[in-house]
């Protein structure tokens, strides 16, 4: 989705390509083949590494995902042999993808702010052509609703009673929990323990003491 967003920017708002903007697999082979590359000037867009920051959330996950992509632009390198033309192009190059991608947010709820730049260097120049790559950074977060999820039992709604003061002589204030399920489940016994009794359909309850802080 993100290349496909970068491909779709750079065909529309950088004219100088006119809209020759190609993948990683036209890249390769065109990399490699010189009947297969595209009339320059022209642009691919490229998967680059992705670098994952810790876990923030304990029990959970919530992490931003350093997603890289880069533009590798081709340029004519045949009018001047000795490559000093297409290094001169570079900067109208840079300025059309810097115009098309730079800052620019992907509409999706991965993605929090605009892609920044990361650098650039140089992949090939010869008599016939010069490849030139800029890269740039999407910050991508991924959460639970991204991974495997674990089927519980669905909970319709939760109830609380608190006790600012000790229920029965000694005990600590408490807080009465009622968690009501779907209809006919079962949910597990509390971890303290079996079941006082036989379990409500659809309803558990618990008691959990806590310590007030001093």
């Amino acid at each position: 989705m993100i290349l496909a967003a970068f491909i779709t920017q750079l065909r529309t708002y950088a004219p100088m390509f006119g809209g020759r903007v190609a993948g990683a697999a036209e890249f390769q082979t065109g990399l490699n083949d010189y009947q297969s590359w595209l009339r320059a000037p022209a642009a691919y867009v490229l998967p680059l590494p992705q670098e994952a920051e810790p876990n923030i959330t304990y029990g959970g996950l919530q992490q931003i995902v350093h997603y890289g992509v880069g533009v590798a632009v081709l340029l004519d390198a045949q009018t001047d042999r000795r490559g000093q033309a297409p290094a001169m192009d570079l900067d109208n190059a840079r300025d059309q993808v810097f115009g098309a991608v730079l800052n620019y947010k992907i509409d999706d709820c991965h993605v929090a702010r605009g892609a920044s730049f990361l650098g650039g260097h140089n992949l090939n120049l010869d008599k016939a052509r010069l490849f030139y790559q800029y890269e740039f950074n999407v910050d991508w977060q991924i959460t639970d609703a991204d991974g495997f999820h674990i089927e519980g039992v669905p909970i319709e709604r939760l109830e609380l009673d608190i006790w600012p003061v000790p229920v029965d002589t000694g005990d600590d204030p408490a807080i009465v929990a009622n968690i009501i399920t779907a209809e006919g489940a079962t949910p597990p016994p509390p971890t303290d323990g079996p079941w006082p009794g036989p379990p409500i359909p659809g309803l558990a309850r618990f008691l959990s003491r806590l310590r007030p802080h001093r």
